[in-house]
């Protein structure tokens, strides 16, 4: 028997914090989405991986210095690399406002 992999579902994209869904796989309430935003709660999506071996797996991209590894099924998988990220702004210079800048606007949320 393969070890039990737990999901990595870090990303606040698991999680709908508007309304609770029935579970695909139990039918108790979730607010949890899975990537294909099925409500799924991930002790149900983690127990379908490890009785389902024979559905179409996702592979971490190879590289260099890290072996190549599964993250579970195409239904029900990790976030990581092979996740669509969003993108993040980098700052790479901090400077000190000047007299040409002219007024900061700030905005209420």
């Amino acid at each position: 028997m393969a070890a039990y992999q737990y999901l990595n579902w870090g990303d606040a994209s698991h999680y709908d914090r508007t309304r609770d869904l029935p579970c695909v796989l139990c039918g108790r309430p979730t607010p949890l989405r899975s990537h294909a935003s099925e409500p799924v709660h991930k002790v149900c999506a983690e127990d379908w991986n490890a009785t389902s071996p024979d559905q179409p797996r996702r592979y971490t991209l190879p590289v260099k210095d890290k072996p190549q590894h599964d993250v579970g099924t195409w239904r029900f998988h990790n976030d990581g690399p092979n996740t669509p990220t969003r993108r993040r702004t980098t700052v790479t210079e901090l400077r000190p406002l000047g007299p040409d800048d002219g007024p900061l606007e700030l905005f209420a949320a």
